[in-house]
């Protein structure tokens, strides 16, 4: 099967340049063996869904230690997800892989920067 090249987020979330933030965690190195190799994150991982997809769920990963949404918790995420109050979220540079894992279709994501975004009024 041919490789699908990577989709710009915008694209894959029909136009829209936003999504929902439904968590977020640290990603560790490890090596071939399963082992952890350091307590500092070389990743954040956010979870997502998409409007403009039928609420796709996606994990959005970024490379490096920062956590670019480091005032928000777990807790704030999971009460603003229940209430009906999300936080909305835009990444810089995303780009959505898709791919095929014995018959099953899965996405992937990676990009440089996330930024919480205003809903307008």
């Amino acid at each position: 099967m041919p490789q699908i090249p990577p989709i710009q987020f915008e694209g894959f979330n029909s136009g829209i340049p936003w999504a929902i933030l439904t968590s977020k965690s640290p990603g560790y190195p490890y090596n071939k063996e399963g082992t952890r190799q350091s307590d500092t994150p070389d990743k954040w991982r956010y979870g997502v869904a998409l409007p403009g997809n039928r609420y796709t769920p996606l994990t959005i990963s970024i490379e490096g230690s920062t956590d670019f949404l480091s005032n928000i918790t777990d807790e704030q995420i999971a009460e603003a997800c229940a209430s009906l109050q999300p936080f909305l979220v835009r990444f810089d540079n995303c780009y959505v892989s898709i791919f095929t894992i014995k018959g099953e279709q899965r996405m992937t994501a990676t990009a440089s920067g996330v930024e919480l975004v205003k809903p307008s009024k």
